[in-house]
């Protein structure tokens, strides 16, 4: 049984593929085995997965027609086998070498469900840092797993290490059809699973793409993202959380259409900027 097994969904990503699945192979912890999902590409995308599985036998394919990320992931979770599970999406990529080494033994240490990573989005031109582990944190309860997961404005999957047991027995799976997926999934995992402990030093890229689906404007993707939101509002309402604690709210004062102040609350935090240099944050 290997120690972890990454879920990779793939559609129609050549140009980007290589770069992931490398980040991949190149881990330092080398038991895991790496499970991608060709989700009917119509590109080289399969020539490149059979490139890798022919010299990597930590490779599992599986094909199935086109039905989008959610049936993938769902179907990657019925292969694994691994004692962890990751999800890495096809264009995104790791940062570390170390990433699933210090995720898998944070879990191990403390006994964790889920160990979560910092978070840096960005493209060839310009990066930002979306989500920034600066301490080791044991959370147990559901505010504090909402806290150092930055949910539910960085509601995302793949930036963390899940205890396979522990997810299959929340008997919570991916909508099919749904764009925005994670909002339908993360926040009642933090929920249903025990412990979670953030990681310092590792870190996932997020590609950020203009021609992703997510980025692409439709009516489907506005009403699935908005359910989604409205799901996740429901649910941490129904579990006595103030979802206006969780979510960033930013307040921006002008001068002659300058900004020279701004305030930034969240989790009973207030970050203060001051001429975009000062700055100072506050309990509240």
């Amino acid at each position: 049984m290997p120690k972890v097994s990454v879920i990779i969904p793939v559609y129609n990503v050549e140009k980007y593929l290589r770069d992931c699945l490398d980040s991949v192979v190149s881990q330092t912890i080398k038991d895991i085995e790496i499970i991608c999902i060709n989700d009917g590409s119509t590109d080289g995308s399969l020539d490149i997965l059979n490139e890798y599985c022919s010299n990597d036998d930590r490779f599992v394919i599986i094909n199935q027609e086109n039905r989008g990320l959610s049936v993938a992931r769902n179907n990657g979770l019925n292969s694994a086998s691994g004692d962890y599970i990751a999800f890495i999406d096809s264009d995104d990529y790791l940062l570390n070498n170390d990433y699933f080494e210090k995720l898998y033994n944070a879990c191990e240490k403390y006994s964790a469900d889920i160990a979560v990573a910092g978070i840096i989005r960005g493209n060839n031109k310009k990066t930002y840092r979306v989500l920034k582990i600066e301490k080791e944190e044991v959370a147990i309860e559901y505010e504090d797993k909402l806290r150092i997961c930055d949910v539910p404005d960085s509601n995302y999957v793949w930036n963390k290490l899940y205890k396979r047991e522990s997810l299959l027995a929340t008997g919570i799976i991916f909508p099919p059809g749904k764009l925005y997926e994670d909002l339908y999934y993360t926040h009642k995992v933090l929920y249903y699973m025990d412990k979670v402990i953030s990681v310092c030093g590792i870190n996932y890229f997020y590609r950020k793409r203009s021609d992703s689906i997510i980025r692409t404007k439709s009516s489907k993707a506005e009403l699935d993202h908005l359910e989604g939101q409205n799901l996740i509002d429901s649910f941490l309402t129904e579990h006595n959380i103030d979802v206006s604690k969780c979510r960033t709210d930013t307040k921006k004062y002008k001068l002659f259409g300058l900004t020279f102040f701004k305030t930034i609350k969240k989790h009973n935090k207030r970050k203060n900027v001051l001429l975009n240099c000062i700055k100072w944050s506050v309990s509240i």
